[in-house]
């Protein structure tokens, strides 16, 4: 209760102050509860640093200031304090890559951005994946509603989540996904980084385990944890190669992995996911969205069936069901080892390509400029 009055007093205190006048090249950029410069609007603030240098007043807010280091051009504020809002007030364009906090009220000329948090189109989200309450659907108008655009990754992602949100199709980018524009051009900065983070050997390969999001995921990481040490030391004796497992839970689950032995490291610890990916040799999860991003390196990706069933019956289910994902599926983890010994190296590129043709995939690696040329340079006129 006190968190709503909260809320209704700072809504208020805006409405009043209505008048102050927008800077027209203010940016404020926010990743949902995440750690440090990550996800979609990470990408999207460092094409405009990159690109586009002292042109836009950059401002990330974020829940965790004290994760994001100091960089040139950027303010950084915490989420809801009164720097937040004093900056909120006169920002043209607000980007997130979920929905626009509820205690932010939009004013004439601004414009709201959700670049949205996965790729493709597989676990049902919005209204789809929850009751048909109709106190939940009016909230889910009021709080997407008051978006200008959302990016979309493929033509069934505009098609599933415009029915999801209660959105026009007119709203949607369909540029593709920014975090994954890095996939369509060489970066060996970033596998350096992520090696040099860990101090993993460069002939060394990496396993990434990134469950996605369940309640009943403390029960199953143990277990997990346990036998992914095995499974390394496995596959070392069956490749005569050295393997490490990065073991990087859902961010709703905001725990860390401890680094037990140096072949199980946390991938909690390095905040930005699309490093992980970049580097890794190899993807198991379940039904995480990041199977769409990994499926652009065309490197091998492994899902854990039984958990894809569990989710089907028992949880949100999926818009595109999971037997006509292109990827690779075992039962338990105890086939990891036989099943990566035979397909690591391979190059799953055109299998992934054709199913991504399917969705209508909207990824070009010029997701970025995309957006900024449609969603900034508008105000000019061009």
């Amino acid at each position: 209760m006190a968190v709503r009055i909260k809320i209704a007093v700072i809504r208020l205190v805006q409405i009043c102050l209505f008048f102050v006048p927008l800077k027209q090249n203010r940016i404020m950029f926010y990743a949902n509860n995440r750690k440090g410069y990550v996800c979609n609007p990470a990408s999207l603030m460092e094409a405009i640093r990159k690109n586009n240098p002292g042109e836009y007043e950059l401002i990330w807010m974020t829940r965790f200031p004290e994760t994001c280091e100091q960089r040139d051009g950027v303010t950084v504020v915490r989420q809801r304090s009164f720097a937040c809002f004093k900056y909120f007030m006169r920002t043209k364009y607000i980007i997130t890559n979920d929905m626009i906090d509820e205690a932010f009220v939009k004013k004439a000329g601004q414009i709201f951005v959700s670049t949205w948090h996965g790729g493709g189109a597989y676990k049902k989200v919005g209204i789809s994946a929850l009751s048909e309450d109709a106190v939940i659907r009016k909230n889910f108008r009021r709080w997407y509603g008051r978006l200008d655009y959302f990016v979309s990754s493929c033509r069934t992602c505009t098609n599933m989540y415009a029915d999801a949100f209660g959105l026009p199709k007119q709203c949607f980018l369909e540029t593709g996904t920014p975090r994954n524009d890095i996939f369509f051009s060489e970066h060996r900065e970033i596998s350096k980084r992520v090696r040099d983070f860990y101090k993993i050997p460069e002939q060394t390969k990496i396993l990434l385990f990134a469950p996605s999001f369940q309640m009943s995921a403390p029960e199953k990481e143990k277990y997990d944890k346990d036998k992914l040490i095995e499974v390394a030391l496995k596959l070392q004796e069956t490749t005569k190669t050295p393997w490490v497992i990065l073991y990087r839970s859902h961010y709703l689950r905001d725990e860390e992995t401890p680094e037990t032995k140096s072949i199980l490291l946390d991938g909690n610890a390095y905040y930005e996911m699309q490093d992980l990916l970049y580097a890794s040799d190899v993807l198991v999860t379940d039904f995480s969205s990041c199977i769409w991003d990994f499926s652009l390196t065309g490197r091998p990706i492994i899902l854990l069936e039984e958990r894809l069933e569990e989710y089907e019956k028992e949880d949100r289910g999926f818009f595109v069901p999971y037997k006509t994902w292109p990827y690779l599926r075992i039962r338990a983890l105890d086939e990891l080892v036989t099943v990566i010994t035979s397909v690591v190296g391979n190059d799953y590129s055109s299998v992934y390509e054709n199913h991504r043709e399917e969705m209508g995939s909207f990824e070009t690696g010029t997701a970025c400029q995309q957006i900024i040329n449609t969603v900034l340079m508008r105000r000019n006129g061009d």
